[in-house]
């Protein structure tokens, strides 16, 4: 639909942001539940995804999940959201309780970062949100030493100036702590009025970028359609970033053809954000760049005035304070002597260090440095977990599954040790106790992307058993919560064949095959289709970038046509 209407490049509007008069914005920021997906927060997509399913088994339908879906008249409706969490929580303290706990491990992501010292250079100074969760005011305050105005009360939206300097974070819907949000049909129709007259305030003064927001609940939308058809509104123009081959709302394509509107494709709001900060040439604050510099000159602020301070308890801390920061100094800068340096050692921040070898697929050097963080916190189920797979991928299978074992017992109402606990006995051929473990982990998520990935996992273990409708039945499941998931048409297409319904699977397969950029993926997609040739050549590609990969083509039921083949065996078991 938007692609028939006016389309601006990233780039372009990137270059608009930057050009300010007298270090004066351009343009306010409007940001959506998207902006918050990659910090732990559910997406709308997501808690639909997991309601529906919720209504699905309080109805006691006997009909299957799609069919009984499509019968209902809340289905792809754009107000889902609002019709489906109103008919599941019938109270706001309900709601507010659901919200507070689908924000509360969330943590800023690079996007929130970028954009707080993007914020701190005052490139944008009012940001406008419907989002319930803290992200933003806490990534403004940890890494950008900036203290915003946040309001999230009709009420008090009356005082905020438009002259102020101090940057402004304005809710629109509310904050998660109270009880008065607005998430119901009912309550998102319509603004409140200081907010509504606030909001158009600050749209005769401003451009509007919107960034992570789908348009599809009426108190915003409505309120922006009404400024677009009177004058003296958005001077710099209104700027839509929609994701690439993201879905559009009837509202949204309405509001876009008003005039002054452009729509911006962009990969998500991280990668807008990174490649903003680079464009505007900001370097990131030392809180970021250089944590331990940032830290030792906040600890310094407590040391410096100790002459002034009479209390003996303070002066003693304060001595203590002084000599260990004088020691972290040297770490620093490399003068500590060598025996202070398994004293500081807690210090060192192993977990990232094995996350960036991890991500480098160098799973030998991930493991030393998981194995220091654990010792550094015991209890880090996170650490555990990417134990877990380092030891898989190394094929110390017994490792794994005894890592598996001892998240399950730091936590036992977690998922995450039963399904490592499934992968891990996948690799040791057990099979039925895999699948106990990976059913076990699905009854402690009700994440819809928990679930896919624990269903993927499940559907490989079944399909290693030769359980074919079982196996199909996993796979929809997983193409339900998430249509584009390779994997999921994969073992679906894998099924199918089994089960001699091979149009479909060449039908599906042709479907994600030229999309396909994931050499792993690829190589399993050509050897469902039988294309031995292109197959081996993916997976060695595939093979050179990771080990662990030729680790999975020795059990991945996506090869199990090809393990007596001398050439497979040559490649990945070396004979």
């Amino acid at each position: 639909m938007l692609e028939k209407l006016d389309k601006r490049d990233k780039i372009h509007l990137i270059n608009l942001i930057g050009q300010r008069s007298n270090n004066t914005p351009n343009f306010a920021l409007l940001i959506g539940a998207g902006t918050s997906a990659s910090s732990g927060v559910k997406t709308a997509s997501e808690m639909i995804a997991e309601w529906r399913r919720q209504l699905f088994e309080e109805s006691k339908s006997t009909k299957p999940f799609e069919e009984w879906l499509k019968d209902q008249d809340f289905y792809e409706d754009d107000e889902e959201y609002s019709i489906v969490f109103e008919t599941l929580c019938d109270q706001p303290s309900q709601r507010r309780i659901y919200i507070e706990e689908c924000v509360k491990d969330s943590k800023p992501s690079w996007g929130y970062i970028y954009l707080a010292n993007i914020i701190a250079h005052n490139y944008f100074n009012v940001i406008f949100t419907p989002n319930f969760d803290d992200l933003l005011n806490e990534a403004c305050c940890l890494y950008a030493d900036l203290k915003p105005m946040v309001c999230a009360h009709d009420s008090a939206v009356v005082d905020i100036r438009i002259t102020s300097a101090r940057p402004k974070i304005i809710k629109l819907h509310g904050d998660f702590l109270y009880d008065n949000i607005k998430n119901t049909l009912r309550e998102t129709e319509t603004l409140e009025e200081n907010m509504r007259e606030k909001f158009k305030q600050f749209a005769r003064e401003y451009g509007l970028v919107v960034i992570g927001y789908g348009g599809n609940d009426r108190s915003i939308i409505d309120i922006l359609d009404t400024m677009l058809k009177s004058e003296g509104y958005f001077p710099n123009g209104l700027y839509w970033c929609i994701r690439k081959e993201g879905k559009v709302s009837k509202k949204l394509d309405r509001l876009m053809r008003r005039e002054n509107t452009y729509h911006v494709e962009i990969e998500n709001f991280d990668e807008f954000m990174a490649e903003l900060h680079e464009k505007l040439g900001l370097t990131l604050p030392d809180t970021v760049r250089d944590p331990y510099k940032a830290i030792t000159e906040r600890l310094n602020t407590f040391i410096l005035p100790k002459e002034k301070i009479e209390h003996p308890i303070i002066k003693k801390d304060i001595a203590e304070l002084e000599k260990q920061v004088k020691i972290f100094e040297q770490i620093i800068t490399g003068e500590v002597p060598k025996k202070e340096i398994k004293e500081f050692d807690r210090l060192v921040p192993y977990n990232f260090l094995g996350d960036t070898e991890y991500r480098n697929k160098n799973y030998k050097k991930a493991l030393l440095y998981y194995e220091k963080a654990l010792l550094q916190n015991p209890n880090n189920l996170e650490v555990m977990r990417h134990l877990v797979y380092s030891y898989i991928w190394l094929e110390d299978f017994d490792k794994a599954l005894e890592t598996s074992e001892n998240i399950i017992r730091q936590d036992p109402s977690k998922f995450m040790g039963y399904q490592s606990k499934g992968s891990s006995l996948i690799y040791l051929n057990k099979l039925e106790d895999a699948l106990a473990n990976y059913t076990q982990a699905l009854s402690l998520t009700k994440r819809p992307v928990q679930i896919a990935n624990i269903l993927m996992s499940r559907s490989n273990a079944l399909l290693i058993m030769g359980k074919w409708e079982e196996a199909l039945s996993d796979a929809e499941r997983v193409l339900q919560i998430d249509p584009k998931s390779e994997v999921g048409r994969i073992n679906m297409c894998i099924a199918l064949k089994k089960l001699d319904r091979k149009e479909e699977v060449e039908k599906n397969i042709q479907y994600i095959l030229p999309n396909l950029k994931n050499k792993y993926s690829r190589s399993c997609a050509l050897a469902v289709l039988g294309d031995k040739k292109n197959m081996l050549k993916q997976l060695k590609m595939a093979i050179d970038e990771g080990s662990g990969n030729r680790v999975k083509a020795k059990f991945d039921p996506d090869f199990a046509d090809y393990r007596e083949d001398p050439d497979f065996q040559k490649l990945v078991y070396g004979k």
